[in-house]
């Protein structure tokens, strides 16, 4: 490589991990503290960088709160997709995801890191309040949500196309049923409310079976209702 693509490849990795830090050092006041009360010296210093290193970066502080709501819900709805063989296959994300879920649960208990990346440590209600307050962050989280609906979708047509998954609903439904289970998961763990994650694994793969609708026991109980009639 010649010296000025590696000087410029040095450059464009400086800026990343600077925009990195100041988005983690973000995380972790919004963590300890909630959104409002951490000010922007007290991030800059957390990072290790000024706030003219902040500038370069983010326009303001509603740019930097973007940018840490993308990183932590982002990195969240992704760990739902499954990837390279699994991808296309709709009962293996749902049950990558709710085993993660288990993992999660024990792992909270045993103060570990969990398999999924939960917001950054930053309570979701947090994330929530801050979202309904403010219109830009709202469109970030709708655009977060609508790309995990669209990844969900694709892989519940795949279901269907292999008729591994019920065709009377439309596959983009699911992945809205889906990502909105996802994020109600993420309120249980929060608040501490109890559930069942296997059995909650099993009740979904069941409701999107394409056996569900036009099963065994379905067509007996229309042969019986036929006999009677």
């Amino acid at each position: 490589m010649p010296p000025t693509d590696r000087r410029r490849h040095a450059r464009a990795d400086s800026t990343q991990a600077t925009r990195a830090a100041l988005v983690t050092a973000a995380l972790a006041e919004f963590a300890a503290h909630g959104f409002d009360t951490p000010s922007l010296d007290a991030i800059c210093a957390r990072a290790g960088y000024t706030r003219g290193a902040f500038y370069v970066h983010f326009r303001d502080r509603a740019a930097l709160m973007s940018a840490v709501v993308e990183h932590a819900m982002g990195t969240f709805l992704d760990a739902m997709l499954a990837h390279g063989d699994a991808a296309s296959d709709l009962e293996r994300t749902v049950g990558r995801f709710a085993d993660a879920v288990v993992q999660t649960l024990g792992a909270r208990r045993r103060g570990v890191p969990p398999a999924i990346p939960l917001p950054a440590g930053v309570p979701f209600a947090r994330i929530l309040d801050a979202v309904t307050r403010d219109t830009s962050l709202r469109e970030t989280f709708a655009t977060l949500l609508g790309r995990a609906v669209a990844g969900v979708g694709e892989i519940a047509a795949h279901g269907q196309r292999a008729r591994t998954a019920r065709a009377d609903v439309e596959a983009d439904q699911i992945g809205s049923v889906l990502v909105l289970l996802a994020l109600g998961i993420l309120v249980a763990i929060d608040a501490g409310l109890p559930f069942d994650p296997p059995r909650l694994r099993t009740t979904v793969l069941t409701l999107l079976s394409p056996g569900r609708s036009d099963g065994p026991r379905a067509r007996r109980g229309r042969s019986r209702g036929s006999s009677r009639g």
